[in-house]
């Protein structure tokens, strides 16, 4: 297996934890939702592709509005990753969990992953989403 990063997800920021395919963590720290700290993951990301010849895996829990910039970075530069449902990620983590932070949340996602075999998310392609909001925008009017 290889790197996997994994994302607690807070508003306008996330707690991220690198770790390796021999499940050591290699980094940990803060993302802020900031074009400069999204370039930093870019260069890290593309770091870790080179080093093990392929991407690596990424995981976080879906927050709503608040995961929307890291979705749409991921999209942007073609990045599978794995959004997980909140309740499924609680499920998973209960038996691991200690004390709750968002490093020790970022760093449990990170171990589950190992141990679960979890799906990347399916993300449709951008021409089909602006139908989709064609369409909405004219049911509205015709209601």
């Amino acid at each position: 297996m290889n790197h996997i990063i994994a994302l607690d997800v807070s508003k306008g920021k996330s707690t991220i934890a690198i770790y390796n395919g021999y499940k050591q963590c290699e980094f940990e720290g803060e993302l802020f939702h900031t074009r400069i700290d999204f370039q930093q993951l870019y260069q890290k990301i593309e770091e870790i592709t080179a080093l093990d010849g392929q991407a690596p895996e990424i995981v976080f829990e879906a927050t709503g509005v608040y995961s929307e910039p890291i979705e749409k970075f991921l999209c942007d530069y073609g990045y599978t990753y794995c959004r997980m449902n909140p309740l499924e990620a609680n499920i998973q983590m209960a038996s691991m969990r200690r004390h709750k932070t968002d490093i020790s949340d970022a760093h449990e996602l990170a171990k589950t992953h190992f141990k679960n075999d979890r799906k990347t998310t399916y993300v449709q392609e951008e021409y089909y989403e602006q139908m989709r909001a064609i369409t909405r925008y004219y049911d509205e009017i015709d209601e």
